[in-house]
């Protein structure tokens, strides 16, 4: 079994747009050529699409990305845009030797920069940055921005094929549960119905971090928070730009999670390969297509 886990990076956004620090260029000093380099200015947000992978691990170095999820900010309509790409997605490798095969492979041979170039050979989509976590940075993300859990509605099945520590119906779940929750697959549902579970634990968590920033202590705290949130991310974007994406987002801040699942109903089949096993053959065009109406809208 495998993680489907959250839109972290869409996460660190939320929390850094919240939180309202100030940049460096808010002061009344010019910018040197290094903080240039260093920043992502004010169009880091301005179509830029973010890659955000949870990967199997628990920090070992061989892993597959089975949480693949796009991420665009969209400044005009205050809101923030959610791809979720299903890992068994049946997909062209560049330079694969069999040429196709589950999506998730692609980080498996080649890491990120492959998987970036499989997106954007099958469904034109420029990424932009990448943010990745494992199994063991996820827990600890969930009780540091929710140290008080997350209810979510829990199914016998879940209990009995997860082992997880709760009654049916409604319960209050923390990190190593939480985790089992967005991983569980073995009902009728199966990995359809974890792609909803994240898409649902992710809006709960905007909620948890609007509802902490109320108060006074939670704005002092914020700081440490995103600290702490970004130790546990790998990602090819600095504190510093971070922190500009807060100051962006803190006089725009986010409305609304719209959430999109590809493929999209009614374009794709079940098959089975051979080296490959159970996939999802893609409708290739009507795919790319409501991938980039929903990204680039």
């Amino acid at each position: 079994m495998r993680l489907r886990t959250l839109a972290i990076l869409a996460l660190v956004l939320i929390v850094s747009g919240c939180m309202g620090v100030p940049d460096d260029r808010s002061k009344n000093k010019e910018s040197s050529p290094s903080d240039a380099n260093d920043s992502v200015s004010e169009t880091v947000l301005d179509e830029k699409t973010f890659l955000l992978l949870g990967v199997d691990s628990r920090g070992e170095a061989s892993s597959r990305s089975d949480a693949i999820l796009l991420a665009r900010y969209d400044q005009e309509q205050k809101i923030i845009k959610l791809a979720s790409i299903m890992r068994d997605s049946y997909v062209k490798i560049p330079g694969y030797k069999l040429n196709y095969n589950k999506i998730n492979m692609a980080y498996y041979l080649g890491g990120s920069d492959l998987l970036k170039k499989t997106i954007y050979d099958n469904f034109h989509i420029k990424v932009d940055h990448v943010a990745i976590i494992d199994f063991n940075g996820f827990v600890k993300l969930i009780d540091l921005l929710s140290p008080e859990g997350i209810k979510v509605d829990v199914k016998p099945e879940m209990i009995e094929d997860m082992t997880i520590e709760a009654s049916k119906g409604e319960n209050v779940l923390h990190g190593e549960e939480i985790l089992k929750y967005v991983r569980f697959r073995h009902d009728s549902e199966s990995d359809f119905g974890r792609v909803k579970r994240q898409q649902e634990v992710l809006v709960q968590l905007k909620e948890k971090v609007v509802e902490r920033l109320s108060s006074v202590e939670g704005v002092v705290a914020m700081p440490h928070v995103l600290g702490e949130a970004r130790s546990l991310i790998d990602t090819d974007i600095g504190m510093k730009p971070l922190i500009e994406i807060g100051t962006s987002l803190l006089f725009n801040p986010i409305d609304e999670v719209e959430t999109l699942r590809i493929p999209v109903e009614g374009s794709y089949t079940d098959e089975t390969y051979p080296h490959s096993g159970a996939v999802l053959e893609l409708d290739k065009e009507k795919n790319q297509a409501a991938l980039q109406e929903f990204i680039e809208r």
